[in-house]
């Protein structure tokens, strides 16, 4: 059975399918433009790993923080399919999937950035210990002033794979994060 990932809180279209060390995940800037182009790129998705819609067992959506119509996307297409399939839905941090591919054991602490308006940013501080993320400052709103000297991270798109990857430590159900 395979995981459906998916997270829409930046101008990225992030989306995956993981069974095991298998699968394949996508990110594609889209701007604004996420529901033109999710279902196409499932399509595809599911096409080149060789699976059907009814062989996704779970799926784990991209919590944000983002704007209100980008979060929406995501949750309402995977929340949509997940009753549609009769399986679980689990959320997680878009600003932790972003960052978890360059966390290293015992490593600095990176701040994941998404750009917000107003001169404002959403971001976290996370370090990676015994194999799990460990929240160091939680998401908020930042000013330039308010960021951290080193360890930034602008703008990376949420990872697919890492969102897959957190989901030993993602809750069931979603909560979106509006800022």
């Amino acid at each position: 059975m395979w995981t459906l990932t998916l997270d829409t809180a930046t101008p990225y279209l992030s989306l995956g399918l993981f069974r095991g060390e298998e699968g394949l995940g996508r990110v594609v800037r889209v701007e604004r433009r996420h529901e033109e182009v999710l279902f196409g790129l499932l399509e595809e998705v599911l096409a080149q790993v060789g699976a059907r819609r009814e062989e996704i067992s779970a799926v784990v959506l991209g919590e944000g923080p983002g704007s209100y119509t980008g979060l929406r996307i995501a949750l309402a297409a995977g929340l949509g399919l997940a009753q549609a399939l009769g399986v679980r839905v689990y959320g997680a941090s878009s600003l932790l999937a972003a960052c978890w591919p360059f966390l290293e054991e015992g490593g600095p602490p990176l701040t994941p950035l998404f750009t917000a308006r107003n001169r404002l940013y959403y971001g976290a501080t996370y370090l990676k210990e015994g194999g799990r993320p460990l929240e160091v400052r939680p998401p908020g709103k930042l000013e330039a002033e308010e960021l951290p000297p080193k360890g930034l991270l602008l703008d990376p798109p949420p990872d697919p794979r890492a969102l897959y990857q957190l989901l030993p430590y993602a809750r069931e159900g979603v909560e979106p994060l509006y800022l």
